[in-house]
């Protein structure tokens, strides 16, 4: 099996923060997802990055 380079995207500060906020995810008790067998969390992320 033979995996692709990675691809990396520079992203605007507070990107991941205002994901959280829109998830209604922010303050102590959430947690941050680790890993995810689908592209669901990038897409929303990037999203809201707006790439």
């Amino acid at each position: 099996m033979v995996l692709n380079q990675p691809v990396i995207r520079v992203l605007p500060a507070g990107t991941f923060y205002n994901w959280l906020k829109k998830r209604d995810k922010l303050g102590g008790q959430f947690k941050v997802p680790r890993l995810s067998n689908n592209r669901d969390y990038v897409d929303e992320i990037l999203k809201v990055a707006q790439f």
